[in-house]
C-alpha cells in the first residue's frame, strides 16, 4: 500500500508540474472561437476514457471470475481424484496429485500473482500425475476418471484465460485516437484561454485533469490500479478450503 501511495503522489506531482510548465510557456490568445472546439474534443475524450476504462473493468471482473474457476477445479479434481483412487484402489497415485496440488497452491505464499506464469509447471505437474494413469478396473472408475479429465481440461482453460486477460493491452490503434484527441484538446485550451494569470491557472487544471485521465486509462489498461494481493490471497485461502487430511488413509 505504501509503495502504490508513492507512486500515486510521483505520478501527481509530475503531472502538476508538467501541466503548471505548459500553461506558463504558452501564450494564450483569448480565442473566441476555442470554446465549440474545445467542448466537442473534451466529450470525445471523455467517451473514450470511459470506454476504455469500462473495458479494464469488464477485463478484471473476468479475470476475478477465471480465477474462481480455476481454484473451483482444482478443489473439485482434488475430491474426484480421492474417490477415484478409493474405487480403484490407488492411494499412493492420489497422494502425488495432492502433493502436486499443495505445491501449487503453496507457492503463492510465496509467489504473488503478477508471477502467475512462474506457477506454470507446478500446474503441469497436476495434470501430468492425472493424465498419467491407466489403470483403470471397474465402470465406476472409468466414470470418475471421464470426470477428471473434463474437470482437468476446465482448469486448464481457465488459467489461459487468465494469462490472456492478465496480458491483454489496448492496441496501438487505440492509444494513438486517445493520445492524439487529448493532445488536440490540450493544444486548444492552452491557447484559446487569455493569458493573464487566471487563465493560466485554469488552463494548467484542465491539462492536469487531462493528463490524470490519461495516467489512469494507462494504469486500468496494465492493472496497475488492480489490488493484485487479492488474487494471491485467494490462491492461499484455497488450501483450507481443499479438505486436505493430514493423512490419507483408506481402509
Amino acid at each position: 500500500m505504501f509503495k502504490r501511495i508513492v507512486h500515486f503522489l510521483g505520478h501527481l506531482i509530475l503531472i502538476l508540474a508538467v501541466s503548471w510548465f505548459l500553461a506558463m510557456m504558452t501564450r494564450g490568445y483569448g480565442l473566441n472561437w476555442g470554446g465549440a472546439p474545445v467542448i466537442v474534443l473534451g466529450i470525445i475524450f471523455g467517451l473514450l476514457v470511459a470506454l476504455f476504462i469500462s473495458n479494464a473493468i469488464a477485463r478484471y471482473n473476468n479475470l476475478s471470475d477465471a480465477v474462481s474457476i480455476e481454484l473451483n477445479k482444482l478443489r473439485r479434481i482434488h475430491h474426484l481424484a480421492r474417490a477415484f483412487s478409493r474405487s480403484e484402489n490407488q492411494i499412493p497415485w492420489f497422494d502425488l496429485v495432492r502433493e502436486a496440488i499443495e505445491s501449487y497452491l503453496h507457492a503463492f505464499e510465496v509467489l504473488p500473482f503478477q508471477r502467475y506464469d512462474d506457477t506454470n509447471e507446478m500446474f503441469r505437474r497436476i495434470t501430468q500425475q492425472l493424465y498419467g494413469f491407466d489403470k483403470i478396473a471397474s465402470n465406476k472408475g472409468e466414470l470418475l476418471f471421464a470426470e477428471l479429465m473434463t474437470i482437468s481440461g476446465q482448469a486448464t482453460e481457465s488459467r489461459q484465460k487468465i494469462h490472456a486477460l492478465r496480458t491483454e493491452r489496448m492496441s496501438v490503434w487505440a492509444w494513438g485516437v486517445l493520445i492524439s484527441i487529448a493532445g488536440g484538446f490540450i493544444t486548444i485550451v492552452l491557447v484559446s484561454l487569455g493569458d493573464d494569470l487566471l487563465h493560466r491557472y485554469i488552463a494548467a487544471g484542465v491539462v492536469a485533469i487531462t493528463l490524470l485521465l490519461v495516467d489512469f486509462v494507462y494504469m486500468s489498461d496494465t492493472m496497475r490500479v488492480v489490488d493484485n494481493n487479492s488474487f494471491t490471497k485467494k490462491y492461499v485461502d484455497n488450501i483450507d478450503r481443499m479438505g486436505f487430511w493430514p493423512e490419507e488413509k483408506f481402509k
